[in-house]
Parts: C-alpha cells; sequence; structure tokens
C-alpha cells in the first residue's frame, strides 16, 4: 500500500470502493476454479504427477549409480560368472532344433522372429522351439527382445559369426 499512496495520490476510500466492488467478481472466479479443479480432483492430481516427476528422476539417478558401481564388481567376477553359465548349460546334443532355428534366425536377418512364426515356418512345436532359444539365449547367440506383439528373437553379434563361419549367411 505504501508503493501507491507513495507515488500516486489514490486515496484510501477509492481503493477501498475498488477492492470491495471486485469481491462478488473474485468469488464467481472462486466458484469456478473450485468447481473444476479442486472437487474433480485434477489440482491433487497435477501436484501428484509433478511429485512423481521428480521421485521418477531421483529413482533413474539412484539406478545408474547402483548399476555403475554393480559395473565394477561384474568385471571381476565375470569369468567365475562365464565358468558357471558353462556349467549349468545343457549339450546341444540334446537340443535337437538348435541348429535349425539358429540358421532360420540367421536367414531372417535383422528383422528378428516371434516363436510362433518360427514353429509355423518349421513346422516344429513351439515348446521345442522355446527349448532351443532358451539354449541359444544362454549361450549368447540370440537375444530376446519384448514387443506388443509378444518376444522377438534376433541374433546376437556371436550368433552372427557363427552363421556365417557355418555357412548360413554371407556377411
Amino acid at each position: 500500500m505504501a508503493f501507491l499512496t507513495e507515488t500516486l495520490d489514490v486515496p484510501l476510500w477509492f481503493l477501498v470502493f475498488a477492492f470491495a466492488s471486485a469481491t462478488p467478481l473474485w468469488v464467481k472466479w472462486y466458484r469456478a476454479f473450485y468447481r473444476k479443479f479442486i472437487a474433480t480432483g485434477i489440482l491433487q492430481r497435477k501436484i501428484r504427477e509433478v511429485g512423481d516427476a521428480a521421485d521418477e528422476g531421483v529413482n533413474i539417478l539412484k539406478k545408474a549409480t547402483d548399476n555403475w558401481q554393480a559395473k565394477e564388481e561384474y568385471h571381476s567376477e565375470s569369468s567365475e560368472l562365464q565358468r558357471k553359465r558353462r556349467e549349468n548349460l545343457t549339450t546341444e546334443s540334446e537340443q535337437p532344433y538348435v541348429k535349425i532355428v539358429l540358421k532360420t534366425l540367421a536367414l531372417q536377418g535383422d528383422a528378428g522372429m516371434l516363436i510362433q512364426s518360427i514353429a509355423d515356418k518349421l513346422g516344429i512345436k513351439s515348446v521345442e522351439i522355446k527349448s532351443a532359444l532358451l539354449y541359444l539365449e544362454k549361450n549368447e547367440f540370440v537375444e530376446s527382445v519384448a514387443a506388443g506383439t509378444g518376444t522377438k528373437y534376433y541374433l546376437t553379434g556371436r550368433g552372427k559369426r557363427y552363421a556365417t563361419k557355418q555357412g548360413y549367411i554371407k556377411e
């Protein structure tokens, strides 16, 4: 108020009159705001979304630091992990469809394939295809990517090198 009275010669009665005459308009605006935002819960949702976004950022940073620290531990244990993986794997003779599934994926290229499409193309049950793909995934010949239509399987670098070496595909 001091600012107004020092810069302009505005009588106090005029200021009181201006605020009092605007009161019905303020009440109307408050009621509209209350009906639109507070009663429907939009305001609370927006506030919650802002808080969730901030929490998500904190969680992302926390996961990144955890992964960064875990990466150092992984490198020290990687040879031991690879040895354990090899011990847990079944042999190729126990998986009769491994080579034909690998060849089918290699011929498909970089498009990837669903389990059902591999089974349809080869005329083999999907259960047997799944076990062959699990074997190939454990040996890091293929990788799985979850998509909206299902899980697609792609050849990894190791799988491509093997397929090229076997003559399934040409570079």
